[in-house]
């Protein structure tokens, strides 16, 4: 009887090394955008989808409000 084993095809170790930086690169890109978002931002990241509405707004700040506090970060 015969069998049919399908192998995946290895990835040199190279490729792996190159892959596993590109992820952690992004991993700490996406991280810092987000401790900006939530920390720092006064409405300067949705400037470009709502103009001067997001500065007086001011959503991505009172949607971090608590979370803010809660972290014991300055906000004000």
């Amino acid at each position: 009887m015969t069998t049919l084993v399908a192998y995946a095809p290895r990835i040199p170790a190279s490729t792996r090394r190159l892959r596993d930086a590109v992820l952690v690169v992004g991993a700490v890109v996406v991280a810092l955008i987000s401790l900006y978002a939530v920390f720092l931002d006064q409405g300067q990241l949705l400037t470009p989808l709502l103009g001067k509405m997001s500065s007086t707004g001011n959503y991505l700040h009172e949607f971090a409000h608590d979370g803010r506090h809660l972290f014991s970060a300055p906000c004000h």
